[in-house]
């Protein structure tokens, strides 16, 4: 079983970032992009999904897009953000924390 997590964080006041639609997409060799996942951050700015990845999921790459613009409604100059990943074991845990704000944002991959 894989476990995708992330976390995030709202640098503008130091809160967690709630509410946040976060869709990810299973991108396959071919370029095709399917929705492979759709939630939100809960209220601590958390993401938990589990999955079940074929051999064939293993080899596809993953497009985690946060749809931040009604978070920052006041100001909304960055209204999405895309990472682009891979899970290449399927018993494995990934992680990708985000410090986000009105104009910028830092991720990085955490093992």
């Amino acid at each position: 079983m894989t476990t995708f997590s992330s976390h995030l964080l709202d640098a503008t006041n130091g809160s967690h970032a709630g509410n946040i639609e976060v869709i990810i997409y299973q991108v396959k060799e071919n370029g095709e992009k399917n929705v492979f996942c759709e939630t939100k951050s809960d209220d601590g700015g958390r993401i938990l999904q589990e999955f079940e990845l074929s051999v064939e999921d293993c080899k596809s790459e993953y497009e985690m897009v946060c749809k931040t613009g009604n978070y920052f409604a006041e100001k909304k100059i960055i209204s999405e953000i895309n990472i682009k990943f891979r899970m290449e074991d399927p018993n494995k845990k990934y992680h990708i924390p985000i410090i986000i704000s009105k104009n910028s944002y830092t991720v990085w991959w955490s093992k």
